[in-house]
């Protein structure tokens, strides 16, 4: 045979593999739906950020900072509002700006700062959500910066002054907790990232399972195992735990690859300054968050390796085995970037989701301790249990049958045979 024949064959084979074509049609449903979803959140927090109303406290009337709101107001198209506290603007318009006393003194002075203090409110815990929300503190202390030279040649009937640079020492209140922007930012990218690594582990748990049972199937060594005096339940356990060990150490390295990544991105002179989101995560949330990523990643094991191993009984070779994981893999990896942009809200059905996904397991956590509902949190490793315990069961199920041995045969793939 010529290579051209060899290599239109190996296409053949592929194409005429069903978990290929299966593994296509997940791919391109499941991620369009994530694109979808994701695309909404970013929507939706673009459409929040701009219909936001201002709440402003003004600590000292003068006629400069009346003619600073007056600006402000007409720039922000009749959204600025003045309050009596900062608590009470931020509680209702969900951002609130303090002008001190001594801003007139500060901003008509050359060589003094203009420090202004400001809060938001944040309701959803999301990296998209959070940056969004986060960012309106900087852009409106580059509209004051903008607008006060206008402001000051106004009152005092001056030419237009260079623009003065303005800092606001912004903090955030998330479910009446209020934290620095820098804790809140480093906890949001920590909390969201957890759950697509722990998705990336269970993924390749997924694959090494499903291999583990359909390469020994392909060289007879599956019927020798079954033939042995041993409980089809223990045989599932160890496949999961052999896949679950190989994936322990993949993740290990893994994990360490990404530590050693971002401690080597960080400067010394930065590091001095501020601890980089993954260290000032785990300093602010506590060494239990630990402890629920620990168990999110050995239940995950359990919950995936056991997809796995179901997939591994039902398909006759490892290449439909491949062809299969694969996919679930991608869809591990949807529920992580799902938890980094869309976030889940504190309530039973996120939850009952978290539970499910397992891999979510750590954002529930950190969702339940800032807003105070721990029963959440509870709820999801109950579930999460019971969906491994049923998943372990149906495994066995599956073992205790004669499809086991051949695996599922489908209707299609032996008529394209027949025609071949």
């Amino acid at each position: 045979m010529t290579l051209a024949q060899l290599v239109k064959r190996e296409v053949k084979a592929f194409i005429k593999n069903p978990g290929f074509i299966i593994g296509l049609v997940l791919i391109i449903s499941v991620y369009g739906l994530l694109g979808n979803i994701t695309g909404r959140a970013v929507e939706s927090a673009t459409k929040e950020v701009i219909e936001s109303n201002i709440g402003l406290v003004l600590e000292e009337r003068t006629r400069l900072v009346e003619e600073l709101v007056k600006l402000l107001n007409t720039t922000m198209e009749g959204k600025v509002r003045v309050y009596e506290s900062l608590d009470k603007a931020v509680s209702d318009a969900g951002i609130g700006v303090v002008i001190p006393t001594g801003f007139t003194e500060n901003a008509t002075s050359p060589n003094k700062l203009i420090i202004l203090r400001g809060s938001v409110k944040v309701t959803v815990f999301s990296l998209t959500g959070a940056q969004a929300r986060a960012g309106l503190l900087t852009a409106i202390s580059s509209t004051v910066e903008r607008l006060l030279p206008l402001a000051v040649s106004a009152t005092y009937n001056v030419s237009l002054q260079p623009q003065k640079t303005v800092f606001v020492s912004g903090s955030i209140l998330f479910y009446n907790k209020q934290v620095s922007q820098e804790e809140f930012l480093s906890v949001t990218v920590f909390t969201s990232l957890i759950p697509l690594l722990v998705s990336i582990i269970l993924g390749i748990n997924t694959t090494y399972a499903s291999q583990l049972v359909a390469v020994e199937k392909v060289e007879k060594a599956f019927e020798m195992l079954l033939a042995q005096p041993i409980r089809r339940r223990d045989i599932v356990l160890a496949k999961i735990l052999g896949a679950s060990i190989a994936s322990i150490l993949f993740g290990a390295v893994y994990m360490i690859g990404l530590f050693v990544m971002f401690l080597g991105g960080i400067s010394s002179a930065a590091s001095a300054e501020q601890a980089p989101p993954i260290i000032m995560g785990t300093t602010f949330l506590g060494p239990e968050m630990l402890g629920v990523i620990g168990l999110a990643v050995v239940l995950g094991l359990i919950f995936s390796g056991a997809i796995g191993v179901m997939i591994g009984s039902l398909v006759s070779d490892e290449r439909i085995a491949g062809g299969l994981a694969a996919p679930v893999m991608f869809v591990f990896m949807g529920v992580g970037f799902v938890a980094m942009y869309l976030g889940l809200p504190p309530n039973p059905v996120s939850a009952v989701l978290a539970g499910l996904t397992i891999a979510t397991l750590p954002y529930m956590y950190v969702v339940s301790l800032m807003s105070g509902e721990i029963s959440l949190i509870v709820y999801s490793i109950i579930i999460s249990v019971g969906t491994c315990a049923l998943l372990i069961y149906v495994a066995s199920a599956i073992f205790n049958r004669d499809i086991i041995v051949l695996g599922l045969r489908i209707p299609w793939t032996r008529k394209t045979k027949e025609k071949t």
